[in-house]
């Protein structure tokens, strides 16, 4: 509990910083936004990391392949480092470039699944012939 009030006092304490700038130094409310957001997800990377490794546990004990937990741990960077980027062009006033950044973040997500998907289209298609199909 006593995280999640730091993470919110940094927010807020952020937040009014970068309107006071805002009217002044325009550039420096940027770099205050940039600097709360990378501290904040620092934190939560940090507060993760526990949970991180009980969901590996978690999947080894399911029997399931080490490939299928990095490739969710990995679409879960995607999403996080997306979304600062699109949220720092936001405020940045660039709502094009912020709708390109999650474009390409969904563009990575789906590089990062086609692999899975190969492996669902080969399964389907042994089903489908009859084969017996092995983990």
């Amino acid at each position: 509990m006593m995280e999640v009030a730091a993470v919110i006092g940094l927010t807020v304490a952020a937040a009014f910083l970068a309107v006071v700038l805002r009217q002044q130094r325009p550039e420096y409310a940027l770099a205050i936004s940039l600097m709360a957001g990378a501290a904040l997800l620092t934190l939560v990377l940090i507060r993760a990391a526990p949970m991180m490794d009980r969901l590996k546990e978690m999947l080894d004990q399911v029997s399931l392949s080490a490939e299928y937990g990095a490739v969710l741990f990995k679409a879960m960077g995607v999403c996080l480092l997306t979304q600062l980027a699109s949220d720092a062009c936001e405020d940045a006033g660039e709502k094009a470039l912020a709708a390109k950044a999650e474009l390409a973040g969904k563009f990575g997500l789906l590089v990062l699944a086609l692999p899975l998907f190969q492996k669902i289209a080969e399964l389907a298609a042994a089903l489908m012939n009859g084969q017996a199909v092995g983990g």
